[in-house]
């Protein structure tokens, strides 16, 4: 099997120091301990564009400095190094690496996966006098690289021939993206005749047993002991061709194989069985072509099929033109088996007819044709020559149509990455979507359910989901990122409520195909972010949403606000001023005259009130507001009537610091209740200016009281004194904004520390800026919010 690793591009999205980058990677399976390694076998990228004359001296490349290659006695290869400088510097990169590894008829049986391993290598360049000096005179021979970040990636079933996008996302501290895409075909089986030879017991190749080197391309395993040699079916058969040597010791410092005489193919495929009537001979044969030929031929259709569709979807009529032969399949005939079909005969008659000359004896299509290729006189030989000669025809053809695809996609890049995009975007998408429940859309957006039957009822859904099996799962990805999603038992699990507008008998939604993020735009200009922290907070704090929203839409642009972070304890109204002031500033730079096409907020806590405080004061972008997501904001400020551990402390910190913000959310900054800054702030202007509405709440979340952060009239303030004046608030907040327009999310976390944080509903409160499930989640699955 041959799998052909192209990296289209990468991303800078918040790396934190500048310096020489490359991606290296290692592609392996494992059995047992043994890492068994697939064997780099070249590397494919653009040669560069003809030199022109020109004036002056051209500086280097900062994103060609060091070419792509291979290093053969690590099993690797590396991309191009480039320079990264600045935020989201994006670097074209357009490398191929190819690796060959051997897979035993078992192994593809099971599915057996392979795992690739891809490393974010960095070179500080410090000592070189920073990267912009390094820049203008690259010293790349004193250059050190060191890995910084690891991906681990699961590919299944290679050996079908898989085209898939897979985009590369380092940790947190590494925020950055390399768009991959895997391609893999079956090109040959092999028949390894055993060396003797000493392996090491610690790394392996998968074709010889021993440390990797280039020439282990085309050496491997071998066949069987001799003494195995008593089974002569088409199992036996398939295993001795397309397997290694299985019983090899894998203990000690090393192991020693043994010299066996050498086996011809034919004594391979009958073994002991010689002498045999030419009936038996010929339903052996029937046999082995159904076990191999037919493998390839099946590979070689399928490899076909999206040659010729890549070309036809891809390519322009103008490079049609220039490629000419390149791009078309090529006519060399493979003569039995499913190769060729008999006029009047489809597919699945051909299956029938065959599968009776197999199990009912009677006279096939290919057994027709391996009597007339094969003659009266058939030996063992002669069969043996046959089968040979016609897996060489397959793999010869499968070999050239495989380079002719290679070199299609090395010139059109960006166009397969971005077919393969969207059919990704909708399986991840499916995978979240698994951790999602969707409640009966409801009329009244305002008047609230029994909180705590509903707090009851989710918390025994998200255990029940969790203890499960999986067996909801949709099928995995072919090639899976092991750290993308989390286990469904330590998955937060989401649950959304909608509501119908006045009228309405269905609400209406954009399919994930429309709102994809590789989906054009509805729109033109750029669209905005605006992300602010909650009290005592800083812009870091919003890092992590801003990069998994800009690891999806790398065409928006972001504000962290950083207008309030030493001035979180004063007066919220001063506090929605400054934040409008660098809202207007950031436009006014950014998004000159018409350049802005959507501005949406997104805050943690209570950013959501600085958020509304400022909206009045941004009313000449109205027309451009589109999505509000607020995640535990006390809308309705923090309900003083419980007594908790958090509200002690929240009285004891109010009564020390004398900060009048803390007043203000309590809504004790003035004696009358209609006075106080929150409820004036239900009745100000601003939220009906948005397309979405969205409220992100936590019932564990005693920060961001459930209720508050919902913003909605509970049946059990019948008995506070202050209940009239929170039902006249939430009928404020409501009052302009049409119901279709919102939507409620409540999380619940899988928090298994039993700390003070969680005991004091902290825990939860944090999940939101820590979380990165829970925002791939709403990122993938409701991107009409963000789109």
């Amino acid at each position: 099997v041959e799998v052909a690793l192209h990296f289209e591009s990468f991303r800078n999205i918040d790396l934190f120091h500048q310096g020489l980058y490359h991606l290296k990677t290692r592609l392996y399976r494992e059995e047992g301990d043994q890492r068994l390694q697939a064997v780099p076998s070249g590397y494919l990228a653009l040669p560069p564009l003809a030199d022109l004359p020109k004036p002056k001296p051209s500086r280097p490349d900062h994103h060609h400095l060091i070419p792509a290659h291979i290093i053969e006695d690590q099993c690797t290869f590396s991309t191009r190094s480039f320079l990264i400088r600045y935020c989201e510097e994006e670097v074209e990169l357009n490398d191929i690496g190819q690796f060959r590894i051997e897979l035993g008829a078992e192994e593809v049986e099971q599915g057996a996966p392979l795992l690739l391993e891809v490393d974010l290598m960095f070179a500080d360049l410090t000592q070189h006098g920073g990267a912009d000096r390094f820049g203008e005179q690259p010293d790349l021979d004193s250059t050190e690289f060191k890995g910084v970040s690891t991906q681990v990636f699961r590919i299944r079933e290679s050996a079908r021939g898989i085209h898939e996008f897979c985009p590369v996302v380092f940790d947190e501290f590494h925020f950055c993206v390399a768009n991959l895409v895997v391609h893999s075909v079956l090109l040959d089986f092999r028949l390894r005749l055993r060396p003797a030879l000493t392996t090491p017991s610690r790394w392996k190749t998968a074709s010889t047993g021993r440390s990797a080197t280039a020439g282990d391309v085309l050496r491997g395993n071998s066949t069987p002991h001799a003494g195995e040699n008593a089974e002569s079916s088409s199992r036996w058969a398939s295993k001795s061709i397309m397997e290694g040597d299985s019983a090899s010791g894998k203990g000690g410092a090393a192991n020693v194989m043994t010299q066996n005489t050498a086996l011809s193919l034919t004594e391979c495929l009958f073994g002991p069985r010689s002498g045999e009537g030419r009936e038996q001979l010929m339903n052996l044969t029937e046999g082995f072509y159904h076990e191999h030929f037919d493998v390839l031929v099946s590979s070689c259709t399928k490899l076909e099929d999206w040659f010729m569709y890549i070309c036809k979807t891809c390519l322009t009529p103008i490079q049609l033109e220039a490629f000419r032969d390149a791009v078309e399949v090529s006519d060399l005939q493979l003569s039995t088996s499913l190769a060729t079909k008999p006029q009047g005969l489809n597919d699945e008659s051909i299956a029938s007819e065959m599968n009776g000359g197999i199990l009912n004896g009677g006279a096939s299509s290919l057994r027709r044709q391996l009597e007339l290729k094969l003659g009266p006189d058939v030996t063992e030989q002669i069969i043996a020559a046959r089968l040979a000669y016609d897996i060489n025809l397959a793999s010869c053809r499968i070999s050239e149509t495989w380079q002719k695809s290679l070199n299609v996609m090395l010139h059109a890049c960006r166009e397969v990455a971005a077919l393969l995009r969207v059919s990704w975007e909708q399986r991840i998408a499916a995978q979240w979507g698994v951790s999602i429940f969707r409640e009966p859309v409801k009329e009244d957006v305002i008047m609230a359910d029994n909180n705590k039957g509903l707090f009851e009822a989710h918390s025994r859904r998200s255990e029940q989901l969790r203890a499960s099996t999986g067996d909801t799962c949709p099928e995995p990805l072919l090639v899976e990122d092991m750290s993308l999603v989390p286990r469904l038992d330590m998955r937060p699990i989401l649950f959304e409520q909608g509501y119908f507008g006045l009228g309405m008998k269905q609400l209406h939604r954009p399919s994930l195909k429309e709102c994809a993020p590789s989906a054009p735009k509805a729109y033109r200009g750029v669209h905005l972010f605006v992300l602010v922290h909650g009290f005592q907070g800083n812009s870091f704090d919003m890092r992590l949403m801003k990069n998994n929203l800009a690891l999806l839409y790398p065409d928006a642009i972001f504000l962290c606000s950083t207008s309030n972070e030493e001035n979180t304890e004063g007066d919220i109204s001063d506090m929605g001023i400054r934040l409008a002031q660098e809202v207007v500033n950031y436009i006014c730079d950014w998004c000159p005259g018409s350049a802005l096409g959507r501005l949406s907020f997104v805050a943690h806590s209570m950013g959501g009130l600085i958020v509304r405080a400022a909206l009045p004061l941004l009313h000449e972008y109205s027309s451009k507001m589109f999505t509000f997501m607020t995640f535990s904001t006390s809308h309705l400020g923090l309900f003083q009537d419980k007594i908790s551990l958090f509200n002690t402390g929240f009285w004891v910190l109010k009564q020390w610091r004398k900060s009048l913000f803390l007043q203000q959310v309590s809504m004790t900054d003035n004696p009358d209740p209609r006075e106080t800054f929150l409820y004036r702030l239900s009745k100000a202007k601003g939220l009906e200016f948005f397309q979405h509405v969205a409220l992100v709440s936590c019932c564990e979340d005693q920060y961001g009281p459930f209720e508050s952060a919902r913003a909605e009239i509970c049946q059990h303030w019948d008995g506070q004194a202050e209940k009239d004046i929170y039902r006249e608030m939430v009928q404020n907040i409501w009052a302009n904004i049409e119901p279709e327009r919102v939507l409620r999310f409540n999380v619940n976390f899988m928090i298994p520390e039993k700390n003070l944080d969680a005991f004091i509903g902290r825990a939860a409160h944090i999940q939101f800026l820590e979380c990165q499930p829970i925002m791939k989640m709403l990122i993938h699955n409701y991107g009409f919010l963000f789109r």
